[in-house]
């Protein structure tokens, strides 16, 4: 019984079974029936199509017809050219065919319909596309965009071929190529045409740009991105193949670039050469430098390598940047790092050599000029002889006959050389998948210095700085709804340096004359260091270059970051969260290993070598040592930082779009290297922002942001201070009544922002006054007392305790963005004001000494007031398929001014700071050089007796530290400004800007011609001064420092100019005519404007033929030229260095040439 219904049970299941195959045969077959039904079916049915549009373009209606059905286009490139032609199109239920032939009846172009392939040709074209698989080489792959997403119906050509597809549902294609070396070129409505060399693979995956317009274009803001169109905030971006420059330090090519960047280069020492920047000037004689962002973290910037970044933006009104609070009042610069990208990974190399030399080399007076000019300084004082060098000494050392004892020492040649050399190399690898992308890199940068160094030595002191870059990008897709970013980046570096700095050894070839002594004298191989002072001052340079030891230093810096986003659509449409987290550490080490040797001088200069002709020398400073001395220092930092966010976008129809932002911010810096309690406590900040934006119809704009935020200088009741900015925005150009002129002006917008941010530095760095609401003390001996041998030391206030508040900038921007010639002419232009109040300013001049204050409190009691404009202007234009062209230019004129500067108002207008800059100086207005007419003058009126003086006016005021009667022809003439009838005090005023320039510009172009590419710019400044002093005010040190070559353009009885660059000569800082000519003045205020050819650079890229066999995507070799001229009013050193002398180490032209590959 059991077996049977086994059996039964069997049979059954095989019946069942049967049946279900019968079942799924059917089924399989009723599908594939209603496939094939269905694939004839669905395009006849489609054929009739329904359209009303006007005044669209061919692509317009093109891409209306593919939205609305299941047709594709594929076009060729000389059909594409007439896509731009206006059209109307009015069709109910028409066939796609008499579709196509209204649209294309007044145009050069001829279609065919294949299924739902629709290809597009010009009548005449050789190139009419038809689908040739006659090959039998199959490529198939996917097409995605830079998201990942798949891509429907794109064009894939074989280039030089007739033979195409496009891509399916699926974003795939298959197509047999017909060629040996074959290329693929992949096109699609609203996206950047793109070509790809087939290689041994079958499956090639592409991703494809879009073709980003006005509206969609998204641009870096504040803890974000955002829609360009969308955006109000005043900002300037700089475009990443504008980066490139043959330097170290990324700051120097900022300058020039950005509309709204005050740089200046200050030296050109190998390692510390990046240039000092703000944005739109300097409103604060406090911390004015920018905020800089490197990934969202602040971090200094000059040693990343200028390959790994994808964008540069600056943010500068209040709009943009009061979501930093207080760390944003001085402007903000976010750099963004490069992200991995989707696609196969890319391995980019790029490397150059370059010279260096100096851009302009000081040229200093030789031996004979310089012994001329002395004797004319001496005889000048009244002595009636020359009396520091007689005609023999000078024609002894004319002559060179014995240049030991008479020398004539170009300083600057014993010890620098012509030209020095740098070199760098990167190599990055990008790419990634839709889950993961990524971008790494490595790379190498090396520079040497011009300072010679001596064999006899047994180290090297020759400069050699090396810093190591390295960096990694990675974007995780985890799942559908969060997305991790992680970046770790850093560099390690050392450098090898004299013992004395480049700057010392360079000033020193200024600071001794060259007839002082010889460069070193050398007795049976052995050197002995030349020196006369017996206390061992007027060092010998070339002692200090060479002799004088070696430092190494080590730095490393690692910066970290973990961002994590989460979609919360789920709770509500278009919210996510955003969080990060960074770690920072960097530390840098210094060994140095010193000595300072004897020196000598002949024991007899009557006598001054011995029967076998070797100097006869003896000690004149015998503190020295050959021996190295050694020495180390260490400093360190380390910071965190933290941030989490809420952000929501959502539109509402079509017209309303909403956005908004709230932020919370928090960091913490250690120092290693503090000292005392004080310094030890971590800096921290802390704060509070938000973003709300609204727009209707992408047309007009409102924004409102908000920072808060606390300070560590301030009491509980001020420590947290909120600043809000707000801002509207108008695009007439999107109105109805701007549609007659849109072809010629094509886009116009109008920004407005106001709004205000803190500032609660006194400054940046470590040694700055912290908590100044709690009065600190010390101990001090000098508030003790002793009694006997007994004593205590006594207590001081080392910070009075201060009630301040907070720096307050108010802010103002009007802002114009204007497109013409369908977007090929570009020009932004912001006006902007900046009242600073509430400065934080030490008391030091207006609390007096019986106050009390053993140490000068701070108070919030200066106000500045900046009013300027910034701008830019950008043209492109493709001539034709060989010529390309694009112009561009930059201007930014910021003129900050004093309002208040707690100095107690004077007795005479001009003595208040009220309405001069930041950096002006006091000094007498110059009215030139007296006459021996003047002088004359000066002395009958004091021939005259002593009644008719007193009753006749003094010819000339009394100068402001000698007599009316000391001084002579060709001495300094002041302006008694107050008619008093003496120079003093009150004759002063404020002179001058300062050299931080207040107009900056730079300007440029770039021709592109086939393969070859040129590009140049040109930078410039205007309105920057500086008042000269030190070795350029002669002989005013005793006769020992060098004088310029120019010494030769000054005022003499044999030629009194009133135009001479000299005033008449005196010798030493006592004699009268220095007391009264080196005064601050405005003789010795000079015009340090400059204009210079920044960057030249002419670039070709190799045949795609050479680089297939090569096996290289592509390859361009490159010449790069940096600050190869300049042109100034100033000439006797780089009118953009920090010098009021011109003994500071100077910038560098550099000349380079390189290679950049990509397989």
């Amino acid at each position: 019984m059991y077996k049977r219904k086994i059996k039964s049970d069997q049979s059954a299941y095989k019946k069942c079974s049967n049946i279900l195959k019968v079942m799924k045969i059917s089924i399989l077959l009723l599908f594939l029936c209603l496939f094939s039904i269905t694939a004839e079916n669905i395009y006849p049915q489609q054929k009739e199509l329904s359209l009303n549009l006007k005044n669209v373009t061919l692509g317009q209606a093109i891409s209306e017809i593919e939205q609305t059905s299941d047709y594709v286009f594929l076009i060729t490139d000389d059909a594409r050219k007439e896509l731009n032609k206006k059209t109307d199109i009015h069709a109910r239920r028409e066939s796609i065919n008499k579709i196509l032939e209204s649209l294309l009846k007044n145009t050069s172009l001829k279609y065919s319909v294949i299924e739902r392939q629709i290809s597009v040709y010009k009548s005449d074209s050789k190139t009419k596309i038809q689908q040739v698989p006659t090959s039998a080489r199959e490529i198939t792959g996917r097409v995605m965009d830079g998201k990942g997403e798949l891509l429907i119906g794109v064009n894939v050509i074989e280039v030089g071929t007739t033979n195409g597809t496009i891509t399916d549902n699926n974003g795939t294609y298959t197509i047999r190529t017909t060629t040996d070396r074959p290329k693929l070129k992949f096109s699609y409505i609203g996206f950047k045409d793109q070509e790809v060399s087939i290689g041994k693979e079958n499956i090639l995956d592409v991703v494809i740009e879009e073709a980003v317009g006005e509206l969609d274009e998204i641009v870096v803001v504040g803890y974000g991105e955002q829609r360009k169109i969308s955006t109000i905030g005043s900002q300037s971006s700089l475009k990443i193949q504008d980066v490139k420059a043959p330097t170290g330090s990324l700051s120097n090519v900022l300058a020039g670039r950005l509309a709204g960047i005050v740089g200046v280069q200050r030296t050109g020492e190998p390692g510390k050469d990046a240039a000092d920047i703000w944005i739109r000037g300097i409103s604060t004689p406090n911390g004015s430098t920018p905020l800089i962002l490197v990934d969202g973290v602040e971090r200094p910037f000059n040693d990343l390598d200028p390959e790994d970044i994808e964008s540069i933006t600056l943010l500068k009104d209040a709009s943009a940047t009061a979501v930093y609070g207080v760390r944003g009042a001085n402007g903000v610069l976010v750099i963004k790092t490069k992200p991995g990208i989707i696609g196969k990974p890319s391995v980019n190399i790029d490397y150059y050599e370059g010279f260096n030399r100096f851009t302009k080399d000081p040229i200093m007076a030789n031996g004979i000029t310089y012994m001329e000019a002395a004797n004319e300084a001496s005889y000048n004082m009244g002595e009636g002889q020359y009396k520091n060098y007689s005609q023999e000494y000078i024609e002894n050392t004319r002559s060179g006959s014995d240049p030991l004892l008479y020398p004539n020492v170009n300083w600057r040649k014993e010890i620098f050389n012509d030209w020095a050399h740098s070199r760098r190399a990167n190599v990055n690898i990008r790419g990634g998948s839709q889950m993961a992308q990524f971008y790494s890199s490595v790379s190498y940068y090396n520079e040497t210095g011009m300072i010679k160094t001596n064999d006899s030595e047994n180290y090297d002191s020759g400069i050699n700085f090396n810093r190591y870059n390295f960096m990694t990008n990675l974007n995780v897709q985890l799942t559908p709804t969060t997305k991790v970013d992680v970046g770790v980046q850093g560099y390690l570096s050392n450098g090898n340096y004299p013992a004395q700095s480049s700057q010392t050894i360079f000033s020193s070839t200024m600071e001794v004359n060259p007839v002082k002594y010889p460069a070193m004298f050398v007795v049976d191989g052995v050197q002995y260091v030349p020196g006369t002072h017996t206390q061992g001052a007027e060092r010998n340079p070339y002692s200090d270059a060479t002799k004088r030891g070696y430092r190494k230093t080590m730095s490393n810096r690692v910066q970290s970051n973990v961002r994590i986003t989460q979609d919360l659509d789920f709770l509500l449409k278009g919210l996510s969260l955003t969080s990060m987290f960074a770690f920072d550490a960097v530390t840098t080490r210094e060994r140095w290993y010193e000595k300072r040797e004897n020196t000598y001088y002949f024991k007899d200069r009557s006598n001054p070598y011995d029967e076998q002709g070797k100097p006869i020398l003896i000690p004149t400073w015998n503190s020295g040592s050959t021996a190295l001395s050694f020495g180390k220092s260490f400093e360190g930092q380390q910071k965190d930082y933290f941030e989490a966010s809420l952000n929501w976008e959502r539109l509402f129809g079509e017209d309303h779009r909403v956005s908004a932002m709230a932020i919370y911010t928090q960091e913490s810096r250690t120092y290693n290297e503090a000292n005392n309690i004080i310094q030890s406590i971590p800096f921290r900040v802390q704060g509070f922002a938000g973003r709300a934006t609204y727009a209707l119809k992408d047309r007009y704009f409102a924004e409102f942001n908000i920072g808060y935020n606390g300070g560590e200088n301030f009491p509980k009741t001020k420590r947290f201070g909120t600043f809000p900015a707000i801002g509207a925005g108008w695009v007439p150009s999107s109105e109805p009544f701007w549609d007659p002129i849109k072809d010629v002006f094509s886009f116009f917008k109008i920004r407005y922002t106001y709004g205000k941010v803190g500032n609660s530095r006194t400054g940046t760095n470590l040694g700055d006054r912290r908590f100044m609401y709690i009065e600190q003390y010390g101990w001090n001996n000098d508030y003790g007392y002793s009694f006997g041998t007994n004593g205590r030391s006594g207590v001081v206030i080392s910070n009075p305790r201060t009630d301040l508040g907070w720096e307050v900038a108010t802010k103002q921007d009007l802002g114009f963005d204007l497109k013409f010639f369908k977007d090929d002419l570009n020009v932004t232009f912001d006006l902007f004001k900046e009242n600073r109040t509430d400065i934080l300013l030490l008391r030091n001049n207006s609390l007096p000494g019986y106050a009390g204050f053993q140490s000068v409190p701070y108070g919030n009691v200066g106000e500045t007031k900046t009013l300027g404009f910034d701008g830019n202007i950008e043209y492109f234009k493709r001539i034709n398929n060989d010529w390309a062209i694009t112009l561009r230019g930059n201007m930014t004129y910021a003129d900050p001014e004093w309002v208040d500067d707690d100095q107690p108002l004077r007795e005479y207008a001009w003595r208040n700071r009220k309405g001069f800059s930041l950096t002006s100086i006091e000094g007498y207005e110059a009215l030139g050089l007296y006459t021996q007419t003047d002088i004359d003058l000066i002395n009958a009126w004091y021939a005259l007796p002593a009644s008719e003086r007193a009753n006749t006016p003094q010819p000339f005021p009394t100068p402001p530290k000698v007599g009316l009667t000391d001084v002579k022809a060709g001495d300094m003439m002041y302006k008694d400004m107050n008619e008093d009838g003496k120079i003093d005090d009150n004759d002063k005023s404020w002179l001058g800007n300062g050299d931080v320039p207040i107009l900056n510009y730079g300007f440029g172009f770039n021709l592109d011609y086939k393969r070859f590419s040129l590009g140049v710019l040109f930078q410039g400044t205007g309105k920057a001064n500086r008042f000269i002093g030190g070795i350029v005010r002669p002989f005013n040190d005793a006769g020992v420092g060098a004088v310029y070559s120019n010494i030769t353009d000054r005022w003499s009885q044999d030629n009194p100019k009133q135009d001479a660059f000299y005033p008449r000569l005196a010798y030493g800082n006592d004699a009268l005519g220095n007391q009264n000519n080196f005064e601050n003045s405005t003789w010795w205020l000079k015009d340090m404007s400059f204009f210079r050819l920044k960057t030249l650079q002419l670039s070709y890229k190799l045949p795609k033929t050479w680089c297939e066999k090569a096996n290289v995507n592509n390859a361009s070799v490159y010449m790069m030229g940096m600050n190869l001229f300049t042109f100034s009013k100033w000439k006797l050193w780089d009118p953009e260095l920090n010098t009021d002398n011109g003994t500071k180490y100077p910038n560098t032209t550099s000349f380079t040439v390189g290679v950049t590959f990509s397989f």
